[in-house]
């Protein structure tokens, strides 16, 4: 049954409520389809001991605890493999508008950085 206006006199069903393409994803897509993902786009770069169901980035295995974090493109809503979940894990240093070009010019920064000296590991710890 739809829903009516909930202005008075309304008789005019409610519109549609859109979802957007990231979310979709998420909806529509099982964990299954973001593991062959993850086995075809980053399994080549880990082989050895990984398995689909590992990070696509950092390699880790999924803990007991949890699965891994399905990450996706937010502008296509195209799956693009698994990560690291939580606040810290590898899906979290991914922001919604990382792109490779943005990536790229971060690697730079910190590269230009660490060259420098001006940040060291011991300033770290501090």
């Amino acid at each position: 049954m739809k829903q009516k206006c909930a202005g008075e006199g309304c008789r005019r069903s409610r519109p549609k409520r859109r979802v957007p393409a990231h979310a979709r994803t998420l909806r529509d897509d099982s964990y299954a389809v973001y593991e062959k993902v993850n086995a075809e786009l980053h399994g080549a770069a880990f082989g050895g001991e990984w398995t689909p169901d590992c990070c696509g980035v950092c390699g880790k295995p999924p803990t007991t605890a949890r699965h891994m974090d399905r990450d996706h493109d937010h502008e296509t809503g195209l799956p693009r493999g698994l990560a690291c979940p939580g606040n810290t894990g590898c899906n979290a240093l991914m922001p919604r508008q990382m792109t490779l070009e943005r990536a790229r010019l971060i690697v730079g920064y910190l590269e230009r950085v660490a060259l420098s000296g001006a940040y060291s590991a011991s300033q770290e710890a501090s």
